[in-house]
């Protein structure tokens, strides 16, 4: 399928075959039989093996072939950006205190966060081994230019990730769109979108002028992307924790739209319950301690709940208020049509490209019309 030169793939056939590709290559990464295999080895193939769209492999093949570059040669490429993403996911639901990744609880709620926090590691220390390998499949040149690539996307991921978190850590409202169009990049565009096209055109060798508009076309479609997805994280359920955006406090388009179009009293009502921490998990067993406890009468009512860190916790009834303030100001539709804007110029981007007529040319253009009519 992915050697396919003219026929038609379907989208969701090509994003199939090109996640098991990856997956099959990481496998060959991964120790089998180690001592530390409950705790590392084992663990580092639980997010890429639970249902996901494989969109970035996807990408880093399709523009490699579409400029008629080698399958052999990009796969080991394909699978090293699919090590990150899941290495990063792994440490950004720590940051998150996330509970559900692809309809399942997250690592670090599974096996605690030390371990899921060295797992994480782990992986980006067993992605070194691909990178090294394309010394050899595709040159030392092209080596270089894609460590390089992997060394500036790793470095912007931090940054955009450091902002983002900044801006809760410090109760930040001075936050504009174009700052967080610049957080998207670094946080998300560089490792889902310009990362993966860059080192695809490497392996294949593609001119500076179709590498300039196809990282054109990437910057856009990744805030396309993340636009959607922050509208799905609070119309739809695909796989992670419904209103995990508004538990977290972060700034997302659609916040940063409804904030600035309530009125004062409000918006500071908004902006109290978005500085307001996330309820903290607590075991069953120190719970129900707590619950005996103050029925007893050995502590109080508000001393339970600060043992239990719930007292100054969000509550369901503060999301939910948030996300009715959302919908009055019509903030989802506001950022949908910001989407869609950024998809079209990810549209104009790649025409410009001109790659010759192939099904990995098809799928490039598939894969634009998807970023914003994805419900995944």
């Amino acid at each position: 399928m992915l050697t396919a030169a003219r026929a038609t793939v379907p989208l969701f056939d090509y994003l199939a075959e090109a996640r098991r590709l990856a997956i099959d290559e990481i496998k060959r990464l991964v120790p089998a039989g180690h001592e530390c295999g409950a705790v590392l080895y084992d663990l580092m193939l639980d997010y890429p093996l639970r249902d996901a769209k494989g969109l970035r492999p996807a990408l880093c093949i399709a523009t490699s072939r579409a400029l008629g570059g080698g399958l052999e040669a990009t796969l080991p490429s394909a699978a090293l950006l699919e090590l990150y993403h899941n290495a990063f996911l792994i440490h950004d639901d720590v940051e998150d205190g996330s509970e559900l990744r692809r309809d399942r609880p997250t690592l670090h709620h599974e096996h605690g966060v030390p371990v899921a926090i060295n797992v994480g590691d782990g992986m980006l220390a067993l992605a070194l081994e691909p990178l090294l390998g394309n010394l050899r499949t595709v040159g030392l040149g092209k080596a270089l230019r894609i460590m390089q690539t992997i060394a500036r996307m790793a470095r912007e991921t931090a940054e955009g990730q450091a902002m983002e978190l900044a801006w809760i850590r410090d109760g930040r409202w001075d936050v504009s769109d174009d700052d967080y169009y610049r957080m998207v990049m670094k946080k998300t565009g560089w490792y889902s979108f310009i990362a993966p096209i860059t080192i695809g055109a490497t392996i294949a060798g593609g001119s500076d002028a179709h590498l300039a508009t196809l990282v054109e076309m990437a910057r856009e479609l990744a805030v396309a992307f993340q636009i959607r997805d922050d509208v799905l994280n609070l119309t739809a359920s695909y796989g992670k924790e419904s209103c995990g955006d508004l538990w977290e406090g972060k700034r997302t388009l659609i916040v940063l739209h409804t904030m600035r179009s309530l009125p004062a009293a409000s918006r500071a009502a908004a902006q109290a319950i978005l500085a307001r921490p996330r309820p903290t998990p607590i075991a069953p067993s120190r719970r129900a301690l707590l619950a005996r406890l103050e029925l007893e009468g050995e502590i109080s009512a508000r001393a339970r709940a600060l043992l239990e860190g719930s007292d100054a916790a969000k509550t369901a009834d503060d999301v939910a208020q948030l996300s009715q303030w959302i919908d009055e100001h019509a903030s989802i539709d506001y950022a949908s049509q910001i989407a869609t804007e950024h998809a079209l110029r990810a549209r104009t981007a790649l025409l410009r490209a001109e790659l010759r007529p192939s099904a990995h040319h098809d799928v490039l253009q598939a894969l634009v019309d998807f970023t914003i009519a994805r419900e995944t």
